[in-house]
């Protein structure tokens, strides 16, 4: 890619987002670091500004644990997020993800995926969701990656906010996502994921999700890293912002 291009690119996907938060995981950003096979782990804190119903600060913990055999990737991902907002209440979220990727190698790979999830600061007691899909690579360049998943997933989600009833559902949702990674320079990589989750009798009335990660490396092993998502809900389960965002910057250890 040209210079002029990749600096395009890099202005678009930094701006858009805030006219658009993310609840899943961006699996890409850990597959882009296993070029071998082999056992892969990483350490992330961040210091996060995130915009819901108010502003707050966030603290957020990821530790990420994975396999990569000669055919098949397995990935154990987990994070933990905490906020003091006045010096008692104690708002948290987090997840944990397990995903396999077999023949992870060719072009078109099976994926099954497990997640679990909860975001107290939103009202999300729970959620439990369970598919599988295929990814297809669309082009792999010596610096550049970019790929596309579909499949189907079960989805539970457990909602209560304030004083409010609770409220259940469950429901049979398409996912779908597109992401494109690569070097800006030796030192410096981007990735760029969008996620497409809809109900098939609400097929345009979905979760549309935008995730961008710059990351910056100071030492082997040790990296800066700047993560922005942005999400769009047609339709929320309670009432919550249809739009939030999270912006959040900090060090990433990998070993």
């Amino acid at each position: 890619m040209r210079n002029s291009t990749l600096f395009c690119l890099f202005a678009i996907t930094f701006l858009l987002p805030f006219s658009l938060q993310a609840q899943l995981l961006n699996v890409e950003s850990v597959r882009a670091d296993a070029d071998s096979a082999g056992w892969y782990g990483q350490l992330e804190f961040d210091l996060s500004l995130n915009q819901y119903k108010e502003k707050v600060l966030e603290f957020t913990n990821e530790s990420n644990i994975s396999y990569f055999s000669d055919k098949h990737a397995y990935l154990f991902l987990n994070e933990f997020k905490v906020v003091n907002l006045d010096g008692a209440s104690v708002i948290s979220s987090g997840y944990s993800h397990l995903r396999s990727t077999l023949l992870r190698a060719k072009r078109l790979s099976p994926e099954l995926f497990l997640q679990y999830q909860y975001n107290n600061n939103l009202g999300l007691q729970n959620r439990a969701l369970g598919g599988a899909g295929i990814r297809y690579v669309l082009f792999d360049e010596e610096n550049w990656t970019g790929s596309f998943s579909t499949g189907i997933m079960a989805e539970y989600e457990e909602w209560k906010l304030n004083q409010q009833p609770a409220i259940e559902n469950k429901y049979l949702k398409s996912t779908s996502n597109i992401s494109m990674r690569g070097k800006l320079t030796p030192q410096t990589s981007l990735l760029i994921i969008g996620y497409y989750q809809a109900r098939p009798e609400q097929f345009f009335q979905a979760r549309s999700i935008l995730d961008t990660k710059l990351q910056v490396s100071i030492s082997s092993h040790v990296l800066l890293g700047i993560k922005f998502t942005a999400s769009y809900d047609a339709n929320p389960v309670i009432d919550i912002p249809k739009l939030t965002y999270e912006l959040s910057n900090g060090l990433i250890i990998k070993f």
